[in-house]
């Protein structure tokens, strides 16, 4: 077991009774592919190459109107995703940039949205178009810089059931497509990662592309027992 269980008091700014959301008659809430459950992230995480995935939801539940989760990528959360959810959308909100030090990383300064909070039962997402990607480079909690990924277009896929292989097996997947640095028509996007998102497991695979050739790759596909062992150092990473 890679991972160890840690307290996470200190990090909820939210009520633990959260009244929980529900998409309109119709609908499904896309959380549930963004993040895997609750009755499975209490003691278990996806483990894999290059780097591990743990879920930690806050508030802890699914789901409520409003909060936020970790993607934690190592037993000390030197690497993490920070994203963010609402009634309207699911967003990005912050990301790591040394590997070996969790008080430096990236934060948007507006969450970008990523998805529609809910969606068309077995249909696509919307396509969302962003202008502002503004983002600042934080050292020890502080802001020293700011920069931009051009202008962003993203979309989710109708829901299709992969082979994850590992100790997942078949899983019903969304494939989130993050396309950045594009030009002012929202065209010609440099960079391009695939966040593939299965319902009750989260997020098992996900890919980098840039112009159009894969550079990284990492597959989180093995179903294992455990939690993260430590917690994001910075509150201006996460709220």
């Amino acid at each position: 077991m890679k991972l160890f269980l840690f307290s996470l008091i200190s990090l909820l700014p939210f009520s633990l009774s959260a009244q929980t959301f529900l998409c309109p008659t119709g609908q499904a809430d896309v959380m549930k592919y963004f993040v895997m459950d609750r009755e499975r992230r209490t003691d278990h995480f996806l483990d894999g190459k290059p780097n591990p995935i743990c879920t930690q939801v806050f508030p802890d539940t699914d789901f409520a109107d409003q909060g936020y989760w970790f993607w934690l990528k190592s037993p000390r959360a030197h690497g993490f995703d920070v994203k963010s959810f609402d009634k309207k959308y699911v967003y990005m909100r912050s990301t790591e940039l040394d590997w070996k030090d969790n008080t430096t990383f990236k934060r948007f300064e507006q969450d970008l949205p990523v998805a529609d909070r809910c969606v068309d039962q077995g249909k696509p997402g919307h396509e969302i178009k962003i202008s502002n990607s503004k983002f600042d480079y934080f050292s020890s909690c502080r802001p020293y810089k700011s920069s931009s990924v051009g202008t962003v277009v993203n979309d989710l896929d109708t829901p299709v059931q992969m082979d994850a292989g590992g100790g997942i097996g078949k899983i019903w997947t969304r494939v989130l497509h993050y396309h950045y640095n594009c030009d002012r028509a929202f065209e010609n996007c440099k960079d391009e990662e695939q966040f593939y998102l299965s319902n009750g497991f989260g997020l098992w695979q996900w890919k980098h592309f840039k112009n159009g050739r894969e550079v990284k790759f990492a597959l989180m596909d093995l179903f294992r027992e455990g939690r993260a062992g430590a917690m994001l150092s910075c509150q201006e990473s996460y709220r």
